[in-house]
C-alpha cells in the first residue's frame, strides 16, 4: 500500500484489518479495529482501540483508550505499516501529480527511522544471545550465571520492571515444583521478597507453552490473578526445557503499565531458554555425580 492516500473525512476515521472501517489496512499484524483518529477544530487525535500489537507515535508505544494530538509530518507504526499525516493543499493537475510523486519520495525517506529501529532491536537481541553464549563458556557457578542473565535481561528489554528465575526441583516426582526463586528489578539490585503470578508459572507448566499477556486487565481473571495484592500490567513466562523435562521458567512483568513487550521479546526469550535449560541439566547432573546418586534425566 506504500504511496497510497486516503481523503480525512467527518470527524473521525477508524482504521483496522477489517473491511467494516473507513481504511482497511491489508497487514495481518494489524488488528481487525486498531485504531480512530479523530479531529477537534483543528488538532487532529489517535486513540488506539485496545489492539493486540499496540500503536506507536515516532516510535513510542501509546497506551490504548487515550486521545494523543498528532502534527504533520508525524509517523504512525501499527503493525507492519507506516502512515503519515499530511495536510494537501488544492492544486492543478501537474502540482497535484508532482506532489504525489514526492509524498511517494518522502514515505519511503521516512521509513528508514522505523527500519533502523527494526534493525537496532535486531543487533540488541543478537547481543543479547552472544553474552548469554559466552556466559554459558566460562567457568563459573550456577548462581553466578543467573545473575550475570538477570542483568542482561534487564538491559535487552528497557520496560520491564521485574525479571524472575524460578527453578525446579529437578529430583521431585511432581514436575514444576518450585526448588529456588532468584529475581532483580529496575529499582533493586536484588529483591528479598518475590512476587510474581503462580497461576501463570503454573499454567506455564502445564501447557508446556510461553504465555504473554500484553494487558492483564483484558486476559480471563482466573488466568493471571492471585493472593497478591499488587497489580501487574504486562506479563511474560518462558519455561526452559531440556530432555523433555521443565528445569525452570523465566517470567518477567511490568507494574508501570500495560504493553511492555512486543512478541520479538517472547521470541528472543524463547530462542534462550533451551541453552540456559541446558546449563540447568548440567548443574543438575552436577550434582547428583557430587552426590553419588544415578542420574535419572
Amino acid at each position: 500500500m506504500k504511496g497510497r492516500s486516503f481523503d480525512f473525512e467527518g470527524e473521525n476515521i477508524f482504521l483496522g484489518r477489517s473491511r467494516k472501517n473507513d481504511i482497511q489496512i491489508e497487514d495481518t499484524a494489524v488488528s481487525r479495529k486498531q485504531l480512530k483518529i479523530y479531529v477537534i477544530g483543528n488538532r487532529y487525535f489517535i486513540e488506539d482501540l485496545k489492539s493486540t500489537n499496540g500503536t506507536y507515535i515516532n516510535g513510542r508505544l501509546i497506551p490504548p483508550g487515550d486521545g494523543f494530538e498528532v502534527s504533520e509530518g508525524d509517523l504512525i507504526e501499527i503493525g507492519d505499516t507506516v502512515i503519515r499525516l499530511e495536510a494537501l493543499p488544492i492544486l492543478n493537475g501537474l502540482e497535484a501529480k508532482k506532489l504525489e510523486t514526492d509524498f511517494i519520495e518522502a514515505c519511503e525517506r521516512q521509513t528508514d527511522p522505523v527500519t533502523q529501529d527494526r534493525r537496532a532491536r535486531s543487533r540488541k537481541e543478537l547481543e543479547l544471545i552472544f553474552k548469554v553464549s559466552e556466559l554459558i563458556k566460562q567457568n563459573i557457578s550456577l548462581t553466578g550465571f543467573i545473575d550475570k542473565l538477570l542483568d542482561y535481561l534487564l538491559q535487552a528489554l528497557p520496560r520491564v520492571d521485574q525479571v524472575v528465575f524460578i527453578l525446579f526441583d529437578s529430583h521431585s516426582d511432581q514436575e514444576g515444583k518450585i526448588k529456588d526463586v532468584i529475581a532483580k528489578s529496575r529499582q533493586e539490585k536484588s529483591l528479598k521478597e518475590v512476587t510474581f503470578k503462580e497461576k501463570v508459572v503454573s499454567r506455564v507448566v502445564r501447557d508446556r507453552k510461553a504465555v504473554r499477556m500484553s494487558n492483564t486487565a483484558y486476559e480471563p481473571p482466573q488466568d493471571y490473578k492471585n493472593s497478591t495484592t499488587i497489580r501487574f500490567g504486562s506479563i511474560m513466562c518462558v519455561p526452559m526445557i531440556s530432555n523433555l523435562k521443565i528445569r525452570g521458567v523465566i517470567y518477567v512483568d511490568s507494574f508501570s503499565g500495560a504493553y511492555a513487550f512486543r512478541k520479538d521479546d517472547l521470541l528472543m526469550l524463547n530462542s534462550l531458554s533451551g541453552s540456559v535449560a541446558g546449563v540447568l541439566e548440567k548443574a543438575a547432573l552436577s550434582s547428583l555425580l557430587m552426590n553419588g546418586s544415578n542420574p535419572k534425566s
